[in-house]
């Protein structure tokens, strides 16, 4: 009997909002085994490293609320130190995972056989191009987002309570302001030479013609992605809850013995890798958005230019 090569996913095309979710899926379950094997390589390490300051932040914050008069060598600078070093890892992880993910599509779209049988040679350069661009995106909105809050802060501060009532909704209404820029992240790695100013404002572009079917496909998507964590967190929370409330009741130190950590360090990993496997659903998602927005506004077609994908 004759076998005929399974048809690959199309990615650029209008799609309505069930159609974009059954893309993401169809991908998603066409691709779960090198998906879920790469995300487990190259997020792991990070993972390891995230648990530890996790539990160190976790930590540092109970003995702070439950040390008083006890002596317990907890400091707020401990607490710091940990967070800002969970904050890098969390950064470089979300830049690995949705690198990764895009480097997958981008390599999906190129070889015949899709990603089967696909090795990290295949979408090594890129992952790399996608990281950096990634980082590069996440400064950009990092220090977008700081420039606003300090701006609110500093208004608050040096004018009347007064103009709380004006300063406040002017505030939300600039975060309200970046979510079309959302959109940068596909933009800015699917369209290669594109410059990042270029790529700003053709994402606004793209966002705000596009807004009301990107917020109902991310929210849907964050839902789904919220209880998979969720399920993944549960265990390392209630283990966490139950260690300080036993060590409060019982005045002993349970949550200082080395089987406490240990567990806890263990179900601290299963709920960092959780939250890193689940975020690709959201990623996935926002590529193909991205795939019908480009196609709704600029009708271009991936299959009369596949072999030109990078350029696209």
């Amino acid at each position: 009997m004759e076998h005929y090569p399974k048809q690959k996913i199309e990615f650029y095309r209008r799609r309505s909002f069930s159609e974009k979710m059954n893309a993401t899926f169809d991908f998603i379950r066409e691709n779960w085994k090198p998906l879920l094997k790469y995300t487990f390589y190259l997020i792991m390490p990070v993972c390891l490293i995230q648990t530890f300051f996790m539990n160190s932040f976790i930590s540092g914050y109970m003995g702070l609320l439950t040390s008083e008069g006890k002596g317990l060598p907890f400091s707020a600078n401990n607490i710091l130190v940990s967070y800002g070093a969970l904050m890098f890892c969390s950064l470089v992880g979300s830049a690995i995972i949705a690198g990764m993910v895009y480097a997958m599509m981008q390599t999906y779209a190129t070889r015949a056989d899709g990603l089967k049988d696909v090795t990290l040679n295949d979408f090594k350069e890129n992952l790399i191009r996608n990281f950096w661009k990634i980082i590069c995106i996440s400064l950009f909105l990092i220090f977008l987002l700081s420039v606003i809050i300090l701006a609110a802060v500093f208004l608050a501060v040096t004018i009347s309570e007064v103009s709380l009532f004006i300063t406040i909704p002017i505030f939300f209404i600039f975060l309200l302001l970046l979510i079309p820029f959302v959109m940068i992240v596909p933009v800015y790695i699917f369209e290669r030479d594109i410059r990042f100013s270029d790529a700003i404002a053709k994402a606004w572009k793209l966002g705000t013609e596009t807004l009301g079917g990107m917020l109902a496909l991310m929210f849907v998507l964050y839902v789904i992605s919220s209880i998979i964590q969720t399920i993944t967190m549960l265990p390392w929370y209630i283990v966490i809850i139950v260690g300080n409330v036993f060590s409060l009741m019982n005045e002993s130190q349970m949550n200082q013995s080395a089987v406490y950590k240990f567990a806890v360090y263990i179900l601290g990993l299963i709920q960092s890798y959780g939250m890193y496997a689940s975020s690709t659903i959201g990623t996935i998602g926002l590529a193909f958005h991205y795939f019908h927005a480009r196609e709704k506004i600029e009708g271009i077609s991936i299959e009369s230019n596949i072999s030109n994908f990078g350029n696209l």
